[in-house]
């Protein structure tokens, strides 16, 4: 019998304020690319969106952005993002998120901690 799997629309996103500091680092189009800073809107345990920099002002969905270091609530993961949505319009300040694939076990782990820490800091302010 297969196993269902949730929705990931459906997971509860975080949302994290722009003055919280958390941001993506990395390199774009290629690991030899310019490197970019962009700051992260949301996360949840299958995906994030980030503001995005001028720079890249190209990026559609389908898009891959490799080797992204995140650093939010004093922790930092790694992993790759494949773009899902860009809006309302591809230009500088536009949302652009996706799902998003850990590099390894110990940032899955602390994506896990990273999104608890956030549900437990929105409730106690509720």
């Amino acid at each position: 019998m297969a196993a269902a799997f949730p929705n990931r629309r459906l997971q509860h996103r975080s949302t994290i304020p722009a003055d919280a500091g958390a941001v993506l680092h990395f390199r774009y189009p290629s690991q030899s690319g310019m490197r970019l800073e962009a700051r992260l809107r949301d996360i949840s345990l299958s995906g994030l969106s980030m503001t995005l920099p001028e720079e890249l002002s190209g990026i559609q969905a389908g898009d891959i952005v490799k080797a992204i270091e995140a650093r939010v609530a004093g922790k930092t993961f790694r992993g790759d993002l494949l773009v899902m949505h860009v809006s309302p319009a591809n230009e500088t300040g536009s949302a652009c998120g996706g799902l998003f694939y850990p590099e390894g076990d110990e940032d899955l782990i602390t994506i896990r901690l990273v999104v608890r820490a956030l549900e437990a800091a929105s409730k106690s302010i509720s």
